[in-house]
């Protein structure tokens, strides 16, 4: 018990490293986001099936009527402008 309880430490101890390290380099941290924003973009554009999961495994109000290729166009313009918000507040920022 004594050893879970350690872990759990040193695990709590690394975020919180992780967290004071976002808070530092927030340039970095976006820069790091749409990188992996980017390679989203490239599995649904490539049709990688981790990409389209919530197309063909997920229900959403909003989508139930589109076709699984309307939904997956749909998510390319929404992670696309994710990708566009991220690295202009990364120019923007002080």
């Amino acid at each position: 018990m004594n050893r879970i309880t350690e872990i759990w430490e040193a695990v709590n101890s690394k975020a919180g490293e992780l967290f004071e390290w976002t808070q530092a380099h927030p340039k970095f941290c976006l820069l790091i986001v749409a990188a992996l924003l980017l390679l989203w973009l490239t599995g649904l554009v490539l049709r990688w099936g981790w990409a389209l999961h919530w197309q063909n495994h997920s229900k959403m109000w909003i989508f139930d009527d589109c076709k699984p290729e309307t939904k997956r166009r749909i998510q390319i313009l929404l992670v696309s402008v994710a990708i566009a918000c991220c690295l202009v507040l990364v120019c923007i920022w002080k």
